[in-house]
């Protein structure tokens, strides 16, 4: 016979058996494999993670290589740059004491040296001014550039005006001719004092005085109503008459 102990030590390993085997009866125990959906699903996503991790990397590697070049650039045309400006300079330089050391000399290349030329003031250009002995580029530049400022040139003695005095042309005028009606006039009437100014015969003192007693006057004729003024001696009319005009 059992005893109470070991009566109720059996029903509890009963009690346990009847858990376990309602347990395992009840609650499904789930299928170790994965469905086949699922396992696609599972191997699209490491694919897709690859590729974003491999066009991440290429991008990153992409935008690195670019700011080097990017930076490579910047430091070559900084050096070009500079290299460039040092050339131009010692190019300016060179051209600059050439031209100067041609002048002071008269050397000209045989076939450019005429001893007959002769040549209009109005319509000839820095090449043809070189072609007179003791003329370079510099002094070409020079009576052309004046010559713009003037309006065009009446004479050849215009060349010995105190802003060509540096030049010293004196000897060279037998070269040279300039015919008058060639130059632009500027019509008083309807000029203000600035665009007389602006011519290099005239002081600022002088365009004002005309430009007041244009205004005082209406109108002005002739330049001889200009020796009525102050401001301007016989000497400074004679030059600048042929510039100044009265049409409107």
């Amino acid at each position: 016979m059992l005893d109470k102990e070991q009566y109720i030590g059996a029903a509890a390993l009963f009690l346990i058996a009847i858990t376990g085997w309602l347990f395992v009866a009840l609650y499904p125990q789930s299928d170790s494999s994965f469905p086949e959906i699922e396992i696609n699903r599972r191997d699209s996503l490491y694919a897709m993670q690859s590729v974003h991790r491999r066009d991440s990397l290429r991008a990153l590697r992409d935008a690195r290589w670019q700011s080097y070049k990017d930076s490579c650039y910047r430091v070559d045309s900084r050096r070009f740059a500079l290299w460039a400006a040092e050339r131009r300079q010692r190019y300016d330089s060179a051209r600059l004491a050439d031209s100067l050391w041609r002048d002071s000399v008269g050397w000209r290349y045989a076939q450019h040296i005429k001893k007959d030329t002769i040549l209009d003031l109005n319509h000839c250009d820095t090449t043809e001014l070189q072609y007179i002995r003791g003329i370079g580029s510099y002094k070409a530049r020079r009576i052309m550039r004046y010559g713009q400022e003037l309006g065009g040139y009446y004479s050849p003695n215009q060349l010995t005006d105190e802003a060509l005095s540096d030049l010293h042309l004196d000897s060279l005028l037998h070269y040279f001719t300039a015919d008058s009606t060639e130059v632009q006039c500027i019509d008083v009437n309807s000029s203000s004092a600035d665009r007389l100014y602006r011519h290099p015969y005239l002081r600022y003192a002088q365009a004002k005085a005309i430009y007041n007693y244009r205004r005082k006057c209406v109108r002005l004729d002739s330049i001889n109503q200009l020796e009525n003024l102050q401001e301007l001696e016989k000497s400074d009319i004679n030059r600048i008459k042929f510039y100044l005009c009265f049409d409107n």
